[in-house]
């Protein structure tokens, strides 16, 4: 077991294929701020960095997924300019990039709540499995905040109406919305979402992992291009590593 800063630690699964990073804010529903955000990130960069871990199992412990940003942090924020609170804006929402941006894939239980920030977290995560009654909301605008990153994170993925419904706060999004809106992989009773985690991980085991490296490639420079030329580079690396097994 591998030890970082409370509230994380990595133990591996699956004859050490399966880096197991788990996240225990429960007491305060796994909210998060600046600092603990960051050892998220890096407790997960970590786990990547081992060529001996083909997936990364994120575990958000206790009930619910992710509370959002830790409401604490708001005090004081009247007497900031508004550059110094943008600046902390693209700060937490870089962190969230690294986790994006993370060459193996991410599989993650989504259950209970999942808060302001914490969509943007789920949205960061390759491959998350969320419980069909799992909730989803936006309740910055009650608080007099528009969304930033999440918020351009929402507008991009859903339908314009439903968009401006769930960032004004009208509306709760449940775990089969999630799916339907490109947000989760897939759904499941919540009883049953332990096992239909343990099912994905079961198939991507059956991918070699220098493969699923590459699928991840792939993605990620195809989101942020739109176009196919890394994809003929990955695809034809597999292929002649796969000629010669």
């Amino acid at each position: 077991m591998y030890d970082f800063a409370m509230p994380i630690t990595m133990t591996t699964e699956r004859d050490g294929r399966v880096a197991r990073v788990t996240f225990d804010n429960s007491a305060r529903g796994n909210c998060l701020d600046t600092a603990l955000l960051r050892e998220l990130a890096e407790a997960l960069e970590r786990a990547a960095a081992d060529p001996a871990h083909v997936v990364i199992r994120l575990e958000m412990a206790g009930r619910h997924f992710c509370g959002g940003w830790d409401t604490a942090s708001f005090a004081g924020l009247a007497d900031e300019p508004a550059e110094t609170v943008a600046e902390r804006l693209r700060e937490s929402d870089a962190l969230v990039d690294r986790i994006r941006r993370l060459p193996v894939p991410v599989v993650a239980g989504v259950r209970g709540r999942i808060v302001g920030f914490g969509l943007g977290l789920l949205a960061a995560v390759h491959l998350p499995v969320a419980a069909a009654e799992a909730r989803a909301s936006l309740p910055e605008a009650r608080f007099g905040f528009a969304p930033a990153g999440v918020g351009h994170t929402v507008a991009r993925a859903l339908p314009r109406a439903q968009a401006y419904a769930l960032l004004c706060g009208l509306t709760t999004a449940t775990g089969r919305q999630l799916s339907a809106w490109g947000l989760v992989a897939r759904v499941a009773p919540e009883a049953q979402l332990d096992a239909a985690v343990e099912e994905v991980l079961d198939g991507l085991l059956e991918i070699p992992g220098g493969t699923l490296r590459g699928i991840v490639e792939v993605v990620g420079s195809s989101v942020d291009t739109g176009r196919p030329d890394r994809a003929y580079a990955v695809a034809a690396r597999t292929i002649v590593a796969g000629a010669g097994s």
